[in-house]
């Protein structure tokens, strides 16, 4: 199963470099655990939500080396779902991203959905 604790330092990063180009909000990674992140956006904090991040998690059900990530809304929605795999993409298995890649793309998906609803 993929621990999404390993690839912490890539997440920051990319948390990171979000948060440098908006000049207006704090982003910043609230938490790390074993299947889920949670990415706070400072604009949520002014809205007054209750629920103010976004989440990547991995589906706790995957035993196999290709996993379902889910990308979440703070209220649960779903943004979007990718089949990725630790190493190398897989697609015979259906698993078309490296975990890495699929980090990346959960990120910028986080990001334009934001930027594009609120």
């Amino acid at each position: 199963m993929i621990d999404l604790r390993n690839y912490a330092d890539l997440i920051r990063q990319l948390v990171k470099k979000e948060d440098e180009k908006d000049p207006n909000w704090k982003w910043s990674v609230k938490s790390i655990r074993k299947n889920k992140v949670r990415i706070r956006w400072g604009y949520l904090d002014y809205l007054g939500e209750k629920e103010n991040c976004f989440s990547i998690e991995m589906q706790p059900d995957n035993t196999e080396d290709d996993q379902w990530m889910s990308v979440l809304l703070p209220d649960g929605s779903i943004i979007e779902v990718f089949l990725v795999v630790e190493g190398e993409s897989n697609p015979k298995v259906g698993a078309e991203q490296s975990i890495q890649a699929g980090i990346e793309d959960a990120v910028w998906e986080i990001t334009h959905c934001a930027h594009s609803r609120y």
